[in-house]
């Protein structure tokens, strides 16, 4: 049995014109991107925020503080399972921008509840579809109840095949995000993780879009800021027959904050150091994302993941030393590196 996901919603003034303005801002960013001493700091923090706000938001208890030093690769003294919360919810934002911008199929999204969820869930529940009835509750009571576990696959299907049609790739793509985000909260298809695999899944939609090429912002420090709201206006669709206008004019104001909060962030950052002018290969963009999700790397773990020789390598990376946007650390032959 095949079913056709067709969204509903308006474009309304209020929406058209916040897109309007975060675009705007997208664009503002990229032209700043050619002075690039902010660009690994706020990549950082970004990563951070991500992992911390959206597990923060179902009850994960580590600070914003804690969480950094997790993804720098140090140690806290806390909750296990809030820390492998977290760990885990890195692991899959390095494997959604590793996936690159390709079709986003049901295997992906099997494998990313999966890293998602390694060793919170059973090995029968953790990358796979639920097999019993769930449902959303709140103080007690039950607000939700999701379609029953036969339909998950049916209702995934059709989703999937909606975010990769023509239909919504010529939307902006924080409509096509905002609107994957909230049908698969509403086909809830998992045990459990259902809320972190929708935002993740809003991640992997800005980025395949372009509009958050350079995983710079954290939409989900919005949502979490404000979880009554969030968790109302998700229900709010619901009530008014799935028409989405109101969630996605939602979405998109939580987007214009975001963008707005970030462009602060990157002119502080711009302020504390000296500006330096440097035009950067694509390559070179690759090694600054890479170091900016790992505490260091040594050179041939780099040029593995770049699938280049070792003296191709170097030749990148002097420039990038130079310009202190990385920092290299030992002899030449056992050398690691790091983001500034």
């Amino acid at each position: 049995m095949r079913v056709t996901y067709k969204p509903k919603f308006e474009r309304s003034a209020e929406l058209l014109r916040n897109l309007i303005e975060a675009s705007g801002l997208c664009e503002w960013f990229r032209q700043q991107m050619i002075d690039v001493s902010w660009l690994a700091p706020a990549q950082r923090e970004a990563f951070a925020r991500l992992a911390h706000y959206s597990t923060g938001i179902e009850g994960n208890p580590l600070t914003l503080p804690e969480v950094r030093a997790l993804a720098e690769g140090g140690t806290i003294h806390g909750d296990e399972k809030a820390e492998l919360e977290v760990t885990n919810y890195f692991a899959a934002l390095r494997w959604i921008w590793a996936r690159g911008r390709g079709e986003i199929r049901e295997k992906d999204i099997l494998k990313l509840h999966k890293i998602l969820t390694g060793g919170l869930l059973s090995a029968t529940e953790s990358g796979a579809y639920k097999i019993k009835q769930n449902a959303v509750f709140s103080r007690g009571k039950i607000i939700f109840q999701p379609p029953p576990p036969e339909a998950a696959h049916i209702l995934m299907s059709s989703l999937l095949s909606w975010v990769n049609s023509a239909s919504a790739r010529k939307e902006h793509p924080v409509i096509a995000a905002g609107i994957a985000h909230h049908r698969l909260v509403s086909i809830h298809p998992f045990m459990d993780g259902n809320g972190r695999i929708a935002r993740a899944l809003e991640s992997w939609i800005l980025f395949k879009g372009g509009f958050d090429t350079k995983h710079i912002f954290s939409l989900d420090e919005f949502f979490y800021h404000d979880r009554d709201r969030y968790y109302g206006e998700i229900e709010k669709v619901r009530r008014r027959n799935d028409n989405l206008t109101s969630w996605l004019e939602y979405v998109i104001a939580g987007i214009l904050e975001t963008l707005r909060n970030t462009r602060n962030r990157i002119q502080i950052l711009r302020l504390k150091k000296p500006s330096r002018k440097i035009v950067l290969s694509p390559k070179q963009e690759r090694i600054l994302n890479i170091l900016s999700q790992a505490p260091f790397m040594s050179g041939g773990d780099l040029s593995r993941a770049l699938n280049i020789s070792r003296s191709y390598l170097s030749k990148l990376l002097q420039p990038l030393v130079r310009a202190k946007l990385i920092v290299k650390e030992g002899s030449t032959k056992a050398a690691s590196y790091r983001a500034r």
